[in-house]
């Protein structure tokens, strides 16, 4: 009983010097390769700018899914591009910024969280709204696994 009572001293002791290396581990918990997650959703932006809606499918994993508003998920490329030809049309949508990004996770998977405005094509904001994408790393490259967005505007309430 008496070697467990300094043992808890020491154990204590510890901890309370560990404690205030607690920020800053915490704040090395983001993404070492932070850039290069937040590169591909600003890739999106440049190629809906664009119109080229094949290349946004690149983005994504074969499998990946996309988790939209008030929808069933939509999964793989193929399904993904599908999608978008109906719902990003050149005529419909002429580009989207994201900012305010939050970016976590390791060498291998990340998540980033971030704001989004959809655009027209004379570059007026018609819509805002958030993203949450899960991405792998697949090949040295990021792509995206999992893609869940919403709007901000406000649900109807007059059923």
């Amino acid at each position: 009983m008496t070697f467990t009572k300094p043992f808890s001293y020491l154990l204590g002791a510890s901890m309370a010097l560990a404690l205030p290396c607690v920020p800053a581990l915490a704040a090395n918990s983001q993404s070492p390769d932070a850039a290069a997650v937040k590169a591909v959703t600003e890739q999106f932006a440049a190629d809906l700018a664009r119109g080229d809606l094949k290349a946004i499918s690149l983005l994504y994993t074969d499998d990946a899914k996309l988790l939209p508003p008030n929808e069933e998920a939509i999964s793989g490329r193929a399904a993904i591009l599908a999608y978008f030809e109906k719902t990003l049309r050149p005529d419909l949508v002429g580009g989207a910024r994201f900012d305010h990004y939050e970016i976590y996770g390791g060498p291998e998977a990340a998540a980033s969280i971030s704001q989004i405005r959809m655009l027209d094509n004379k570059g007026h904001v018609v819509e805002r709204g958030k993203q949450t994408i899960v991405l792998l790393k697949q090949g040295g490259e990021w792509k995206i696994h999992r893609d869940m967005w919403s709007d901000n505007s406000h649900a109807n309430t007059n059923d």
